[in-house]
């Protein structure tokens, strides 16, 4: 597990999945670093799915965006990883960035919104 003020990543065996919980805001190494985690954490268990849950998520920042998809989304296309899941309330103030993520990355993955885990 990987925990800081930022982020929560985990693995969740019954969905064979890591999960990405954001706290608050934040960028650069404070952002990327739990999205390396959790590629570590995708590959050593050969997680299939990654979800991310944006209730208490924010708008990134440009350079952060860029990174996530020129770095980060090439590397995790090369895993295990074949499905994304955004946990995001209909109303949520996230909703068109994450729509665009999803547009962007369905390209690659399954991807799917959902308003719970459960």
């Amino acid at each position: 597990m990987f925990e800081t003020k930022f982020c929560n990543i985990k693995y969740l065996e019954k969905h064979n999945a890591v999960f990405c919980q954001w706290k608050q805001f934040c960028k650069e190494n404070d952002y990327r670093e739990p999205f390396e985690y959790g590629l570590k954490l995708i590959n050593v268990k050969n997680a299939t799915m990654w979800i991310t849950d944006t209730t208490n998520g924010f708008e990134n920042e440009s350079e952060d965006t860029q990174w996530l998809l020129e770095t980060f989304i090439p590397k995790t296309t090369e895993s295990s990883c074949d499905t994304i899941v955004f946990i995001i309330k209909e109303d949520s103030p996230l909703k068109d960035e994450i729509d665009g993520q999803t547009k962007a990355l369905f390209q690659y993955f399954t991807v799917r919104q959902i308003e719970r885990l459960e």
